[in-house]
């Protein structure tokens, strides 16, 4: 349970930190072949309109199966300040536990899109085992073997656009301390009554879980890893043609 548990934070963090990356490098390449802001943000949007599209719906979607109405939604990017907005779902006010949900929607729906992508396009069951036993070699191997997969490059693309959008934004965080303080604080209690014959019992589920998600998130890291080499190159590439220079912050 524990080796599951750290190879989940580990896949998760690391995919975290490289769409970070990832994003920065998109909008510094948008800027050294245009020059302007402007036409960089609508680069940018382009280039990640699957993960954008997939973001705001699954607000909208969540929030309307939750009773929200939804009053507007658009697709279309802007820039707020220094911050770009890729798209946006205006909804009614809700309770700050529906508001958690929908804010929360797009990682979850995002999760389950690139571990239904690793399983149906990358055959990640091989990956996962591997994943499971720790053996590095075969992690390696199963990784490699993603490129024969069929339509790979095209697969690759929406694992990037996906990955690279669903992070939450600090709007949708805004009410999440006090609803996962009270679901800590019911999940302590649980296990305090459940007592050991309640661990033994939720642990292997939760370890096959564990591994599913860290098989997903290793997939997708190796993928946005690809791109940030890729990416980076093209940059250097551009900037030496142009003569442009961005500052990477």
């Amino acid at each position: 349970m524990l080796t599951a548990l750290l190879a989940f934070l580990v896949t998760f963090g690391l995919l975290m930190m490289l769409s970070r990356l990832a994003n920065q490098l998109l909008q510094a390449l948008g800027l050294l072949l245009t020059g302007r802001r402007e036409d960089m943000l609508i680069i940018y949007a382009v280039l990640l309109f699957p993960g954008v599209a997939l973001h705001e719906i699954s607000h909208a979607l969540m929030a309307r199966l939750l009773g929200v109405r939804v009053r507007k939604m658009s697709l279309l990017p802007a820039r707020e300040g220094d911050r770009i907005r890729l798209g946006f779902v205006e909804m009614d006010r809700m309770d700050v536990v529906r508001s958690s949900i929908v804010g929360a929607a797009p990682l979850l729906i995002g999760t389950l899109a690139l571990g239904a992508i690793s399983l149906l396009i990358f055959n990640s069951t091989r990956l996962n085992t591997a994943l499971s036993s720790g053996d590095l070699g075969a992690i390696s191997q199963q990784l490699v073997a993603a490129f024969q997969a069929p339509d790979a490059w095209v697969w690759f693309y929406v694992v990037f656009a996906i990955a690279n959008s669903m992070a939450p934004s600090p709007s949708d965080m805004q009410s999440w301390p006090p609803v996962l303080i009270f679901m800590g604080i019911i999940t302590v209690g649980a296990l305090a009554l459940g007592g050991e014959a309640l661990a033994r019992s939720i642990a292997p589920p939760a370890r096959t879980a564990l591994l599913w998600l860290a098989t997903a998130f290793g997939l997708t890291a190796f993928i946005d890893a690809i791109a940030i080499v890729l990416l980076y190159a093209l940059s250097r590439l551009v900037s030496r043609v142009t003569g442009r220079e961005v500052n990477y912050r």
